[in-house]
C-alpha cells in the first residue's frame, strides 16, 4: 500500500509544470570515497598497511576486522567531531527554504550493517563508501520550494569559502524503479574551526517533499526489518556438510 501511494505521488509529480526543471537535475559523481585524497580520511598506517598485506595475499581475515572495527570507529569519531559545525552551516543556509532537520550521526552498528549488506563487494577499505555518517534533511511543501532549496544549496556551495565542494548528486526522481524519492547532495565539508588538523568529511543533504516524508515515516519500520534480512537468512541457514 505504501509503494502504491508513493507511485501515485510520483505519477502526479510528472504532470507538474515544474517537472522538467526537477528532471533536469543530473546525477553527478565527483568524489565517491572518504579515502579520496580530496577528503583524506582512513589514511592511517594501521589501515593502509593492511591493504598492502591483502594485496600480497597475506591477509587472514585481518582486513575484515580492521574495516568493520578500526575504520568504522575512525569514521564515527570524525563524524562526531565535525557534525555540530556542519549542521550549523547548513541550518543557516537551508532553513529559509524549508523545514531543516539535523540527522543523528550514524552508529557503529548501522555502519557495520551497511558494509555487510550494501558494500560487501567494495574495494578495501569498504568503510570509505560510507558517505552519510553526518547528514541532514530539508523538507518542502511544494516542488517550487524544493527547487529553490536545491538552487540555494548549490549557490552556497559554489560561492562560499573553501568549506564546501560537491562530491555527488543523486536525483532519485530520475530512477524509474525507486519508491522513496529525494534529491541527495553529498558535499565534502572542510572544518573551519580546526584548520590545523585539515579535518574534512563527505556529508549528505537530503531534499525531500513532505508527501514523501510522510510515506517514509510509515515505511521506516518495515525497511529496518528488510535490511536485516541477510542476517536473518544467515542465522537459519543450514551448515554445509
Amino acid at each position: 500500500k505504501i509503494d502504491a501511494s508513493m507511485h501515485s505521488i510520483f505519477e502526479h509529480l510528472k504532470t507538474h509544470r515544474k517537472w522538467p526543471q526537477l528532471a533536469a537535475i543530473e546525477n553527478q559523481s565527483v568524489i565517491e570515497r572518504q579515502d579520496d585524497d580530496r577528503v583524506g580520511l582512513l589514511k592511517e598506517n594501521g589501515i593502509t598497511d593492511v591493504a598492502e598485506a591483502k594485496d600480497q595475499e597475506q591477509d587472514t581475515g585481518l582486513a575484515t576486522f580492521v574495516d568493520t572495527n578500526v575504520a568504522v570507529t575512525s569514521l564515527t569519531a570524525t563524524a562526531n567531531r565535525i557534525n555540530s559545525e556542519f549542521q550549523q552551516h547548513l541550518r543557516t543556509v537551508l532553513s529559509r527554504f524549508g523545514d531543516f532537520r539535523a540527522g543523528p550521526t550514524k552508529t557503529v552498528q548501522r555502519c557495520q550493517s551497511k558494509l555487510e549488506n550494501e558494500y560487501h563487494d567494495a574495494q578495501y577499505p569498504k568503510a570509505a563508501k560510507l558517505l552519510d555518517l553526518v547528514r541532514c534533511s530539508v523538507s518542502f511543501n511544494t516542488v517550487e520550494q524544493l527547487l529553490a532549496g536545491y538552487q540555494g544549496l548549490m549557490h552556497y556551495v559554489k560561492t562560499t569559502s573553501d568549506s564546501f565542494e560537491v562530491a555527488r548528486i543523486k536525483n532519485d526522481f530520475l530512477d524509474k524503479d525507486a519508491a522513496f524519492r529525494a534529491i541527495k547532495v553529498s558535499v565534502v565539508f572542510h572544518s573551519e574551526t580546526d584548520p590545523l588538523s585539515q579535518l574534512s568529511m563527505i556529508c549528505e543533504v537530503q531534499l525531500i517533499l513532505n508527501q514523501y516524508l510522510h510515506e517514509k515515516k510509515r515505511i521506516h519500520k518495515l525497511y529496518a526489518i528488510l535490511r536485516e534480512k541477510p542476517y536473518f537468512d544467515a542465522v537459519v541457514k543450514e551448515e554445509d556438510a
